[in-house]
């Protein structure tokens, strides 16, 4: 046994390169640490009191409300359209609704609503794919617990040299049944998790965990997703390390994967090739406020965390100070003799007894009921509006001046414009998520399974497929149609579709593109939609054989007059309308 603790004692020199990444990771990263405690701790409605400025526990939910507003507008999560490269029509059906249903069955919505959280909290958000008991999982990450190369490009994930994923708490019996790591790591950890150090280390890890825990419920996670602490079971915290190494033998830097418990026994190592069939990555991260610099960049939630700690200085000594007025103290002249000062119960209508003249000899406390913070409150809350572009009329609350409706109109247009910016980099992400879950499907899917196709009218009908029967050489591109700025542009183009209609009102093939362009914005099913063309096909044809049409009457032969503007005066309302539109 003692030999065996030696072993441990004494790091290998990988283990030792590994340690090193990782606190070099950890200090790059835990400089942000405070700040993003803050936020959080203020958008949970949480506060420290102090003796000096913050003496009650009260709150101003400015951070809430301003997540949340943001939140609703960043967007929902995209829709993925999958085009096969070949144009194998079977082949792209089987594989979208193969997504369809995986976007159900992993929650993607959900796992979506936490990531903008972090990143609107935190600045950057991760979500790790895994291929885990034969089927691909999707998981969004706490921020605390990825570790990333300091040269990182904060563009491009791909550039870290190395990639941590720590505090992957496990049960000890977990980990000795899993066959995947090695034997004699697995005693080795058995016999050190006996000795005193190993005993520390494993109650550290239990409230690491459980701290772990609070944080994923604050981000969302249901509570059947969390792993209850079982009582009087050591837990030991796992890290999961991507890193790069070369390989004496084909001359190339490859990556792998090292698993390690408590920053000392090494239970695996292994290509990632080998692992997940794939070389890249399996994260994926975006920001709102990428930096050519700092991969961990600020988030939205720095802009309201100092104004709104001020507030809630200012807004509890405003409490206190009313508190303390309410107290209606008095301070006495203690040099009087003679005179012992009494409390009385109060009550209405009731006399309290002062030797002499009660100006002389008492005199109230006089505490301020500082009028005036209601006033500042106000603009620190108005700097914050303007400085994240949440108004109030975004958050649903009406101004207290009266304006006009078209100001109303052109406030909620610049605040979108301002806040449509968080889209792009949210939408890229949705494209690499996309990509890399069709690589790692592809590398690991085998067998078949089950799909359900619901018919127009809601019937569903189960089919088997085969991963050969959607597996492509030519492979798959995702089409990520974001709906918030999809509908913007589709709108806009619509509109100048129109204007272009009005003054060729004859031409067919305008018309039918600008039907198609119309019921693309409609939630309306495939069949609906080829009913609808087939109706106004069928309506065209009698336009143009001269049939009669409900509503009216067309004559053969006779023609359908337009009026005709000069070139210059249509020109110039062109131009008006583009201006409108712009604006």
């Amino acid at each position: 046994m003692a030999q065996e603790l030696a072993s441990v004692e004494t790091l290998s020199p990988l283990m030792e390169r590994l340690k090193a990444e990782k606190k070099t990771a950890y200090d790059f990263q835990f400089r942000r640490h405070m700040d993003w405690n803050e936020s959080y701790e203020l958008y949970r409605n949480k506060v420290r009191t102090n003796r000096l400025t913050q003496r009650q526990t009260v709150n101003i939910p400015l951070m809430k409300e301003t997540v949340k507003t943001l939140l609703s507008k960043i967007d929902d999560a995209p829709n993925i359209d999958w085009k096969e490269l070949n144009g194998d029509i079977s082949k792209e059906l089987i594989f979208q609704e193969i997504w369809n249903t995986d976007f159900d069955r992993l929650n993607f919505e959900g796992v979506d609503i936490q990531d903008k959280k972090t990143v609107l909290l935190c600045g950057r958000g991760f979500k790790k794919l895994n291929w885990v008991n034969s089927d691909l999982e999707i998981r969004a990450l706490d921020i605390y617990d990825v570790l990333v190369d300091p040269l990182t490009d904060p563009l491009d994930l791909e550039t870290a040299r190395f990639l941590i994923h720590q505090n992957l708490f496990r049960s000890l019996k977990d980990i000795l049944a899993d066959k995947r790591y090695n034997s004699e790591a697995k005693n080795k950890l058995k016999v050190w998790l006996t000795t005193p150090e190993g005993m520390v280390i494993s109650a550290q890890g239990k409230k690491q965990f459980e701290e772990k825990m609070e944080r994923l419920k604050a981000m969302g996670v249901r509570e059947d997703q969390l792993i209850e602490f079982a009582g009087g079971e050591v837990m030991v915290n796992l890290t999961e390390h991507f890193t790069k190494q070369w390989n004496d033998k084909e001359k190339v830097f490859e990556r792998r994967v090292v698993v390690y418990a408590n920053d000392s026994i090494e239970l695996l190592n292994e290509r990632l090739v080998d692992l997940l069939g794939v070389t890249f990555y399996p994260f994926v991260t975006w920001a709102e406020d990428v930096e050519t610099q700092d991969f961990w960049s600020d988030a939205p939630a720095d802009l309201v965390r100092t104004p709104n700690k001020v507030l809630n200085v200012w807004f509890s000594q405003l409490v206190e100070n009313r508190t303390l007025k309410n107290f209606q103290m008095h301070w006495y002249d203690a040099t009087v003799q003679g005179y012992t000062p009494q409390t009385y119960e109060p009550g209405a209508g009731r006399m309290l007894p002062a030797p002499g003249d009660p100006n002389k000899t008492i005199m109230p406390v006089n505490v301020s009921g500082l009028d005036d913070t209601f006033t500042a409150i106000d603009f620190v809350i108005r700097l914050v509006e303007r400085g994240t572009a949440v108004t109030a009329i975004e958050k649903g609350v009406s101004e207290k001046k009266q304006i006009t409706l078209g100001e109303v109109e052109l406030l909620v247009g610049k605040a979108m414009e301002r806040t449509v910016s968080l889209a792009k980099f949210y939408r890229r992400s949705w494209m690499e998520l996309a990509a890399k879950y069709h690589a790692i499907l592809d590398a690991n899917a085998e067998g078949k399974r089950t799909l359900y196709k619901t018919d127009r009218n809601g019937k569903l009908w189960p089919k088997v497929v085969y991963a050969t029967d959607w597996k492509s050489t030519s492979g798959f591109r995702a089409i990520v149609r974001s709906s918030s700025e999809q509908e913007e542009e589709k709108t806009k183009a619509i509109q100048r579709m129109m204007f272009v209609l009005k003054e060729n009102p004859d031409n067919p093939v305008l018309r039918r593109i600008l039907l198609k362009r119309e019921l693309d914005l409609l939630d309306l099913t495939v069949e609906e939609i080829r009913e609808i063309e087939e109706a106004e096909k069928k309506k065209a044809e009698e336009i143009e054989a001269g049939l009669p049409l409900q509503g009216g009457q067309i004559q053969q032969g006779q023609p359908v007059t337009s009026s005709v503007l000069p070139e210059e005066e249509k020109m110039n309302q062109l131009e008006q309308s583009l201006a409108a539109l712009s604006a």
